[in-house]
């Protein structure tokens, strides 16, 4: 079977945010072995194939990997909606707060970071050569580092706040309640 099965089985079921535990519930197999399936280990029988198909409404083509638009349908599903980052990027700009800009810069920093973690465990291309820390110690670092950021900018986003731009601040904690949102959505489907 085509090494992107696997890939694409489990980009679809993250896609629609459903939870492995449903989908194999609904696929009428246990939550291990569509773990397994999702993760390369085993390989479904046609019957599963089929199944998985009409589930995902999807061609065995696509599934299978052998579709030339493959690759841009599943990128097309991005889990947390560019606009409300878009937005929120553009009113810490307008804001001029240097502490705002600060923090959310050193919070996509420690985002990037465990993001090229992930790619570089799945994918043997990634240059690794800058990822001095410890994989072991790795996550818990970058959630630290995350978690100060965050910290910071709320700081930050109070004392903006507290110099009579509420308005900003509220847009800024509206925006930020709809990507906690979104990601909160998708970190329950996996």
């Amino acid at each position: 079977m085509n090494g992107a099965f696997h890939q694409i089985l489990s980009q679809l079921r993250k896609k629609q945010r459903v939870s492995q535990r449903k989908v194999a519930s609904d696929l009428y197999i246990s939550q291990a072995l569509l773990s397994h399936y999702e993760n390369g280990i085993r390989e479904p029988g046609l019957d599963f194939v089929n199944r998985a198909c009409d589930y995902y409404d999807v061609s065995a083509d696509f599934l299978l990997g052998r579709g030339d638009d493959t690759d841009a349908a599943l990128a097309s599903g991005a889990p947390v909606d560019a606009a409300a980052i878009s937005a929120l990027l553009h009113t810490v700009e307008a804001s001029g707060n240097e502490a705002i800009s600060k923090s959310l810069v050193q919070c996509f920093a420690a985002i990037s970071y465990r993001l090229l973690r992930h790619m570089a465990e799945h994918d043997p291309s990634v240059d690794t050569s800058g990822l001095t820390v410890p994989e072991n110690r790795a996550a818990t670092l970058s959630e630290l580092a995350f978690f100060q950021a965050e910290i910071q900018f709320l700081e930050a986003l109070d004392g903006l706040s507290d110099q009579g731009s509420s308005e900003t601040a509220e847009r800024l904690a509206s925006l930020l309640v709809n990507l906690d949102q979104q990601i909160a959505g998708q970190k329950e489907t996996v």
